[in-house]
């Protein structure tokens, strides 16, 4: 059995896992993302995202209700070669709020959270279709008791990626693709110590990618994702409602060239 399947396969028995589980709670969830990104020189690139999330409080509500996470993230990212790329954020602040499952949870202050991370990504393009293994090692502080005692964990994520270029006249060279994968996050660590969820969620999306412009690129999809809580015993299921936007060569489109 290949690496990869031995991934596919484990994320399979942790969501099947899930099922079993005794209280599963339900959330509806939009996420939307800014990525202004350049290039510094012809492998290496710049990136800021700026992530804002809310979230339902009860059944039935908008998503737009509550807030439930914000983030930026800075990310420097190295191609190898045409198929291999490693990434490096050297910084990323959060603050993630509570997934609300009955009114106290209101009153939760949101977790901040200090987060370092490396990022390694293989992609083969094939004729039809190309096919890409993402690896992220995530070093995370965070404030879990809202006090200022930040407790330090690992994570681990890996993600198998399927992109499909649609190609036509109609599109007038406009890039369109569809786009789907699988990322399986696992969890270690002084401030995770004790708890029986190593499994930190599974995330599945779709999605599609398109260039509305030159340099301005939008990416609208949906993500379902099983969270497993610091119990063992408890999960969220989460439909997350995503829109990127990505503002390419932020800078550089200005620069005249000799």
């Amino acid at each position: 059995m290949t690496f990869n399947r031995c991934w596919l396969l484990l994320a399979v028995v942790l969501s099947s896992h899930s099922l079993l589980a005794q209280t599963k709670y339900h959330h509806n969830v939009f996420w939307g993302r800014i990525i202004l990104a350049d290039n510094i020189t012809d492998r290496l690139r710049t990136e800021l995202w700026i992530q804002k999330r809310t979230q339902d409080t009860e059944p039935g509500s908008s998503m737009f209700d509550a807030d439930q996470f914000d983030s930026y993230w800075l990310w420097f990212t190295y191609s190898i070669n045409k198929n291999f790329k490693v990434s490096l954020s050297p910084f990323g602040y959060f603050e993630s709020y509570f997934l609300y499952t009955n009114p106290a949870d209101l009153d939760r202050a949101p977790v901040k959270e200090f987060r370092y991370t490396l990022r390694l990504e293989q992609e083969q393009k094939y004729k039809w279709i190309n096919y890409g293994n993402r690896y992220s090692f995530e070093y995370r502080t965070r404030d879990l008791s809202n006090s200022g005692n930040y407790k330090p964990n690992w994570r681990f994520r890996y993600m198998a990626r399927f992109e499909k270029p649609i190609r036509g006249d109609w599109l007038n060279e406009k890039a369109l693709s569809v786009i789907a994968y699988d990322e399986i996050m696992l969890q270690f660590g002084k401030a995770v110590m004790g708890n029986p969820n190593v499994f930190d969620q599974n995330r599945i999306y779709l999605g599609i990618s398109y260039q509305l412009f030159e340099n301005i690129k939008i990416t609208p999809g949906y993500l379902f994702t099983i969270q497993q809580r610091p119990s063992g015993e408890e999960f969220d299921y989460i439909n997350t409602y995503w829109i990127v936007l990505t503002f390419d060569n932020l800078v550089s489109q200005f620069v005249k060239r000799d």
